[in-house]
């Protein structure tokens, strides 16, 4: 049993008391001093700041995380955590709140600014008046610095996509283009990335040959990148240009494709320019047909076949072409060493291969030629052709040959052996000619 007892003293020495039984209201004072201290230890397991305020603008609840983060509130701070309630609630025009309220703000807390979302729902009586608010303050600091480093990157990618030099683009897994850059339309010939997706809807239309990006899928499909890819476009005037690709793919979670992203440089000078390169190395300039670097290099090509197929190789030597030269000038007997050079390559077929070795000497090279008899043939057709009278300017010259042959792999199976034993064969024809000649001078002369 709890009393409260009150007493008074009289001036004669009579004291006055009253015994008052407040075990009751003891019992409710003490049940609201635990449902209190149970609700403050509620409050201080909660990893986020949380606050409750009153009507009269005090905070009867604040928690741990609250009290760590702004510091413990007193008459002093009330005003520098204003901004943790709604402005109508400190107008006191608190009926207006609504049933959960959101809002962001920013407060300098020593020498930083932190910002914070508050979450604040009212509190009601039973009648529906507000008597006070409870509050949740979050740090969205890093949040906010996150997305601002977001927004910052954005704007780089954004600033780059829009003014990079390189064309860019995004295609999507079944080769939808869905992204491009103004560099990427200017390399292809259109006037704006509008135009471009606009009439190019799958990216393997500016590819020259399609089935060559299938071959660039699979690498990226294997190694998630393509480094350096090269390949011939079609512009939008029809043109042909070359380009090259470095890609990353996009996958989702089950290792499908989902999305490309390219970079993209024009690469047609630099590569007409190798083209050029490669082939000032590997044709004569004179006649047009391959130089012995290009006849090197294709034998080599053929002897070094996992199972190399037989070929033949036709040694051809001009016979009296220095007169044409010493008679008529160097131009004209360049320009007769371009007929026989093109009328050997009329003459053969497009799988065979015809070169000028060096000065008045041509190679040939038969493939699959095995049988010595058609190699005769062949090689008396090349002769006749040569022998045929070449008209310049009016006057016609005629140069005859003399030829020798040689076969892989009965008279060698190297470079040197084979155009060795041709070399050789062909002098052997020179030598049978020059004694017919004299034979038959011989015996021109005997019957006189």
């Amino acid at each position: 049993m709890k009393v409260l007892i009150t007493a008074e003293k009289y001036d004669n020495g009579d004291v006055e008391a009253m015994i008052i039984d407040i075990t009751k209201h003891f019992t409710i004072y003490q049940k609201i001093e635990d449902q209190y201290l149970f609700l403050q230890n509620v409050l201080n397991a909660l990893p986020v700041p949380v606050f409750v305020r009153d009507k009269s603008q005090q905070y009867p609840f604040t928690n741990k995380a609250f009290n760590k983060t702004f510091g413990e509130i007193d008459n002093t701070t009330l005003k520098k955590y204003s901004f943790l309630s709604p402005p109508e609630f400190s107008s006191g025009t608190t009926n207006t709140l609504s049933p959960l309220h959101h809002a962001e703000f920013s407060t300098l807390m020593g020498k930083r600014l932190h910002h914070f979302e508050v979450t604040r729902r009212p509190l009601k009586k039973k009648d529906g008046d507000i008597f006070g608010m409870v509050g949740i303050a979050t740090d969205i600091t890093h949040r906010k610095r996150v997305e601002q480093d977001l927004r910052d990157t954005t704007k780089r990618y954004k600033n780059l996509f829009w003014n990079a030099a390189e064309g860019i683009t995004t295609v999507q897994y079944d080769g939808r283009l869905t992204e491009a850059n103004p560099a990427m339309a200017t390399i292809c010939g259109y006037d704006s990335p509008k135009q471009l997706l606009k009439e190019v809807t799958y990216v393997r239309d500016l590819w020259r040959y399609p089935e060559q990006r299938d071959q660039y899928i699979k690498i990226v499909l294997e190694n998630k990148i393509a480094i350096g890819y090269d390949f011939e476009f079609v512009r939008r005037d029809g043109t042909l240009g070359w380009m090259t690709i470095s890609s990353s793919g996009k996958f989702d979670e089950n290792g499908q494709l989902e999305s490309i992203e390219n970079i993209i440089s024009d690469i047609t000078q630099k590569k007409q320019s190798e083209i050029e390169l490669t082939r000032c190395a590997n044709i004569d300039s004179t006649t047009g047909i391959h130089n012995r670097n290009a006849l090197e290099n294709h034998i080599e090509a053929l002897l070094s076949k996992t199972t190399p197929s037989p070929f033949a190789v036709v040694f051809i030597d001009l016979n009296n072409f220095k007169p044409i030269n010493d008679t008529h000038g160097h131009y004209t007997g360049d320009r007769v060493l371009e007929a026989i050079a093109q009328r050997l390559v009329s003459n053969c077929r497009s799988s065979d291969f015809t070169a000028r070795l060096g000065g008045d000497e041509f190679i040939v090279i038969l493939n699959n030629v095995t049988c010595s008899k058609a190699l005769a043939n062949i090689t008396e057709g090349l002769l006749d052709s040569i022998a045929e009278p070449i008209s310049l300017g009016g006057t016609d010259h005629s140069v005859s040959a003399s030829a020798g042959t040689s076969q892989y792999p009965a008279d060698g199976n190297t470079i040197t052996d084979l155009l060795r034993a041709a070399d050789a064969s062909m002098y052997e024809m020179k030598r049978s000619s020059k004694a017919s000649k004299i034979n038959e001078q011989l015996e021109m002369l005997a019957s006189i």
